[in-house]
């Protein structure tokens, strides 16, 4: 149910402006607002816009049940006659300026927060720069507004009533200072609900325990576990905390002292800007979900599920963007996965406005997008992996996901800077591509060690399933790190057998030091059990880390459960990073390399090639979780950067 309202959320926003009221009709003495529907229409979208149910508007357009079609007029029914009704006559018109809020807003006009909800509905999600609200007269005769002494005088004293009756488990967000990520100022307290969650690949007990915020003992209890070990598809039962509003300060997301100069010049200064976000919506492969008439077994596509939760990160991320001072037309732009509709978004006249472009997430459609961005001299902002070749000759592409030769020489430099002095085997490749690898690999991390004294890796074929070949290899009186470079499922799963094979030779070998180094998609292969990449502390390069225990990610949980009623998933993250940073630095002049889940070192490959992100996170898991061991740049100075970990 969380992916619908998601979905919902985002289409009665995104087209919220769509919407056409043409007029009124009365019939049988009742008045009805008259709709044309227009693109992007949904029931849930009018009975938002209108404040009536959809049962109600099917009611009178019983043909609505079937689907909305462009053109189609709808009657929708109101409260009243076709007489001025006496609640229209008691509300004025307030405008919401920057960063106005609900509580200072009720303050200014006399009334509570209630009976400004009560006449706009959803502004408890939120309020816009701009927008319109209807604040009621108080109930006794028109009163002016307070003027400022008693505003200030009225406000002291109601803060010091809340103080003597607000309960002491119940602390406001930290306030913040230029910069949030909403406009809206709550603070949040929690009562109990029931979420039915599917563990997803790779995730532990205590992973999620981090992400929904419970403990790892409540888990177990409330699933009647034996132990910690769980497995992909499982279902899990997690008692969350469903979030209650009430007014307070809004805690900052961004930090201006994190911010410094950019060197990007891509795009020309202007007053104001025009983005394009290339999203593969997909929307009319969800017609069940759009309709609004969707049950409790309706799914979203997978593409569109991805799609909606990197939206709603970036949405976020132009919140703040915004309060830094963004001037900027944002479209998101669905896709379809499309070549033929993208060429038309590009090649049509209001393309020539475009600044920037982020997406698009399909190979061909990114292939064509950049060409189109290096003869419009438009940067692209590539968020998924591409392959290096993109870049080739383009300097307005920017690839926001490490390649995975950029990850395999970060783990090189790590293993150069932290353990040269170890034991160190690399396993040869099986094929002309990992043997490639391999030599990268080894050339990396000789480079990463200084001209005098230099050492190399020892390399060594896998040998048989007994071990032995990897037992004349092992040091039982130091640490040991033996790397296998493949992608192959049978040729890893062989590397950990083997492995294994050689710890239990005998018992010094057993209590040898032995640590796996590997890839990142390990993670994703179901044979290779969580307890292997435990027993050998599997360490492996990765494009991000989140770490649900950290302030900044706990404050972007609740605010984006303010906001969507949800909980964000890695692609929200990514969403909000990659927004942030890349507004900040082509837009604003300005770098925030730290992100949430990323962190962002764009360099240029030299010559007249595009940019790739070279920071690479360096993790490890040990006692089933997954623990952040370093932040490695790959640029030419070989940098490493430290963020934590052990």
């Amino acid at each position: 149910m969380r992916i619908l309202i998601v979905l919902v959320i985002f289409l009665s926003a995104s087209f919220a402006a769509l919407s056409q009221e043409i007029g009124q009709e009365t019939r049988d003495g009742k008045l009805f607002k008259v709709h044309a529907v227009e693109a992007g229409n949904t029931l849930y979208g009018l009975h938002i816009k209108y404040d009536v149910t959809i049962e109600s508007i099917i009611k009178f357009n019983p043909t609505a049940k079937e689907g909305l079609q462009v053109g189609q007029i709808l009657y929708i029914p109101t409260d009243g006659s076709s007489a001025k009704t006496e609640t229209q006559d008691k509300f004025r018109i307030h405008t919401v300026k920057r960063k106005e809020t609900l509580y200072g807003i009720s303050r200014e006009y006399g009334v509570t927060v209630a009976e400004i909800i009560r006449l706009n509905p959803g502004s408890d999600q939120g309020l816009d720069i701009k927008q319109e609200l209807k604040i009621p007269f108080p109930s006794k005769e028109e009163e002016k507004p307070l003027i400022a002494e008693d505003k200030i005088k009225e406000t002291k004293e109601e803060k010091t009533s809340e103080e003597k009756t607000k309960p002491k488990d119940f602390e406001p967000h930290n306030p913040f200072k230029k910069d949030s990520v909403t406009v809206i100022d709550y603070k949040v307290d929690f009562k109990d609900s029931i979420v039915n969650y599917k563990v997803q690949q790779g995730e532990t007990l205590y992973s999620i325990s981090r992400r929904f915020m419970v403990p790892v003992e409540q888990l177990v209890e409330q699933n009647n576990l034996s132990g910690s070990s769980i497995s992909p598809g499982q279902i899990l039962t997690i008692k969350l905390k469903q979030e209650r509003i009430e007014e307070v300060e809004v805690r900052e997301l961004v930090n201006l002292n994190t911010i410094k100069k950019s060197n990007v010049h891509l795009v020309k200064k202007k007053n104001k800007y025009k983005v394009l976000v290339a999203l593969p919506m997909k929307l009319g492969s969800n017609s069940q979900a759009i309709s609004g008439m969707f049950t409790e077994t309706t799914s979203l596509n997978t593409l569109t599920n991805l799609s909606v939760e990197f939206l709603m990160g970036a949405q976020l991320a132009l919140d703040s963007l915004e309060k830094l001072g963004l001037n900027a037309d944002v479209e998101f732009f669905d896709t379809y996965g499309d070549l033929d509709k993208l060429k038309e978004k590009l090649d049509s006249r209001n393309a020539n406005d475009i600044d920037v472009v982020i997406g698009p997430f399909y190979p061909q459609l990114l292939d064509y997008a950049a060409q189109w961005g290096m003869n419009n001299k438009v940067p692209i902002v590539a968020v998924t992996k591409i392959p290096t070749k993109v870049l080739e000759n383009n300097p307005y592409v920017l690839s926001m996901v490490p390649s995975e030769l950029t990850m395999i020489s970060a783990m090189a430099r790590y293993l150069a800077k932290n353990h040269v002095n170890d034991n160190i085997v690399i396993i040869d490749g099986e094929n002309t591509e990992v043997r490639e690898r391999v030599q990268y690999f080894k050339d990396a991390f000789e480079k990463s060690q200084p001209l005098v004294g230099r050492k190399s890796l020892k390399s060594s074929g896998m040998g048989d399933a007994s071990g032995r070949t990897l037992v004349n290899l092992i040091q039982t009186d130091g640490n040991n790190f033996i790397i296998c470079l493949s992608n192959d499922v049978q040729q890893v799963m062989k590397f950990v057998n083997t492995l294994n094979a050689a710890k239990n030779y005998s018992g010094s070998y057993g209590r040898a030091s032995v640590t796996m180094v590997g890839l990142n998609n390990w993670l994703e292969i179901p044979a290779l059990n969580s307890y292997y990449r435990n027993r050998f502390e599997f360490h492996f390069p990765a494009a991000n880390y989140l770490n649900y225990d950290s302030p900044e990610v706990k404050e972007f949980t609740r605010e984006y459960r303010l906001k969507y009623k949800s909980d964000p998933s890695k692609y929200a993250f990514h969403g909000f990073d990659v927004m942030l940073s890349q507004g900040s630095s082509l837009l604003l002049g300005y770098s925030r390399d730290n992100g949430l889940m990323d962190s962002f070192d764009v360099q240029s490959l030299g010559g007249n090639h595009g940019s790739e992100n070279s920071s690479v996170f360096i993790s490890k898991q040990s006692d089933f979780e997954i623990i952040l061991l370093e932040i490695i740049s790959n640029t030419n100075k070989f940098d490493v950067k430290q963020r934590g970990g052990n």
